[in-house]
């Protein structure tokens, strides 16, 4: 028996028998519900993606080296990769496992004076490589932002979201989500936690770096 695949559809459809709808979506629809999943599903997974570095979208790169010469100051000009989401979570010099202390963004471009540069990066990918439990989360959180316009139920839409994200109190921390951030976060490489690695504060303007590699 082949494996359905899970796309958009399949867990948009998911949600619409959450929250008891007896519609069903198709990519390719042109009706009044494809209008209304088009409005909320990218803003859902804004959201969630949002939520924190999750590991199943990190992806390193080696950056490709512009033939630009910069002019602020830096030895090479690196491309960073389209399809990213947010600035690099690590930037690393040659080879080496180490993040690289000093370096600028302007833009789509990374600045540096190593010749080889590698990147980690959030990217977005398709809902069948998702985590599973992320999946399950998802779900719950799209069908609050269809409950109302798709079955104009607040209370509906209220319900699914405190189980997503928890209270207004979590501040969107909470619920299913928050217990998965707590397990993504337990899950990263000891003394090597995302939040301890981010290079992206003073470190980029060349001065001192106290944090924890």
């Amino acid at each position: 028996m082949t494996a359905t695949v899970i796309d958009q559809a399949v867990i948009v459809n998911w949600a619409l028998a959450k929250i008891g709808s007896f519609a069903t979506f198709s990519i390719d629809g042109d009706d009044d519900l494809s209008s209304q999943v088009n409005l909320t599903w990218q803003r859902c997974v804004d959201q969630c993606f949002g939520l924190a570095d999750w590991a199943f979208l990190k992806q390193t790169f080696s950056l490709d080296r512009t033939a630009a010469t910069p002019i602020n100051g830096w030895a090479y000009e690196f491309a960073m990769p389209g399809g990213r989401i947010g600035d690099p979570l690590k930037i690393m010099a040659g080879t080496g496992r180490e993040p690289l202390r000093c370096y600028d963004i302007e833009g789509d471009h990374l600045y540096a004076d190593e010749a080889a540069v590698r990147g980690t990066f959030k990217v977005y990918r398709d809902p069948e490589y998702w985590d599973p439990a992320f999946r399950a989360a998802f779900t719950t959180a799209l069908a609050a932002y269809l409950a109302v316009p798709v079955s104009h139920d607040t209370d509906m839409r209220d319900l699914y979201h405190r189980e997503a994200f928890g209270t207004p109190s979590k501040e969107g921390t909470g619920g299913l989500f928050g217990r998965l951030m707590a397990q993504n976060k337990a899950g990263a490489p000891i003394g090597h936690s995302l939040a301890a690695a981010d290079p992206l504060t003073g470190a980029r303007t060349g001065g001192p770096w106290y944090g924890r590699y």
